[in-house]
């Protein structure tokens, strides 16, 4: 992207008012502001806001790509109502625009990181999506960038949003992403076995998790065939610790997805393992143990998103 783009991009930005949406939506909320809609109380989803939900209509108009990247005000009040125990992350998969060039929307991020750590939050990985690998795997091949950052508590993301300089920074987001997928994740009880992390515990320290050159991260959100998926899922996640053990990976969360901020669908659950290498993944993949364990993970599904990347130094 050329710095005319940006600068044009920019203007489009404050043409249409967006860059203080966010503290408008803050300021105005008010517990009884808002009747928020909830999923049903079955299916994937069961019992979250919608808020969140955004089109999946392909956008047409400058106005509706920034619906698509930025969090409505409707969102930021439902957030607001939820209950506000524990940390959270806010799951990010980025699209950038150009595709695989990240440079614009890391403008945006250099800023974000330094507000996020204002707020008493922090950077729990950021990784670069693998976007070549063999369809057969089946990862999503959409996301250039997933970012993991983790705020104390849900109101710490609304504060973030009064921030000047976050403010300025967000038409560097509007004009360097093409795709944006945001989801609220909450700690629960995991689905994988012997998960060496929570996001409490990611709180806690502070610090990234570890990574090792070559490292694949395999995320993944998942949306369950009711409570018979949950349990097809517990019997394949007692499967697949060995398995992963015998590979080399580490699980290292199994959270709960708690609401969308920006996303086309509802989920219920999401999942963060490590591979020493893309190599180590295929082998894994392709073996029969896995293969008979995956029976009980595609009984489990009702839809899923699978993201591959490798973890690199957070960019400042």
């Amino acid at each position: 992207m050329t710095d005319t783009t940006r600068t044009n991009t920019r203007r489009e930005f404050m043409r249409y008012g967006v860059a203080t949406a966010a503290v408008a939506a803050t300021a105005k909320i008010l517990p009884q502001s808002l009747s928020v809609a909830h999923a049903d109380a079955a299916g994937v989803g069961a019992g979250q806001s919608t808020a969140g939900l955004i089109s999946s209509a392909p956008a047409t108009t400058f106005k509706e790509h920034v619906a698509k990247i930025n969090a409505s005000d409707a969102f930021f009040e439902a957030l607001a109502k939820q209950p506000d125990k524990g940390p959270i992350i806010n799951l990010n998969y980025i699209s950038c625009r150009p595709r695989g060039n990240p440079k614009v929307y890391e403008a945006y991020g250099a800023v974000a990181g330094k507000e996020i750590d204002a707020v008493g939050g922090s950077i729990a990985q950021y990784a670069i999506g693998v976007t070549d690998a063999d369809a057969a795997y089946g990862f999503s091949d959409k996301w250039d960038i997933v970012d993991l950052p983790v705020y104390p508590r849900r109101k710490s993301y609304l504060q973030l949003q009064q921030s000047t300089a976050y403010q300025g920074a967000i038409p560097d987001r509007v004009a360097g992403t093409f795709e944006r997928l945001l989801y609220v994740l909450s700690d629960d009880k995991p689905m994988l076995k012997n998960t060496r992390s929570s996001i409490a515990k990611l709180h806690k320290k502070k610090k990234p998790l570890p990574y090792t050159d070559g490292q694949i991260a395999i995320s993944e959100l998942i949306g369950f065939k009711g409570a018979a998926g949950r349990e097809a899922f517990k019997r394949y996640a007692a499967a697949f610790a060995p398995i992963l053990k015998k590979h080399g990976g580490t699980a290292w969360l199994s959270v709960r997805a708690e609401m969308p901020i920006v996303c086309e669908e509802l989920w219920d659950h999401w999942t963060l393992i490590t591979l020493p290498s893309m190599d180590a993944v295929k082998t894994m993949f392709q073996s029969d143990e896995w293969q008979k364990a995956n029976g009980d993970r595609l009984e489990a599904l009702e839809r899923h998103l699978t993201v591959a990347s490798k973890p690199v130094k957070i960019p400042v």
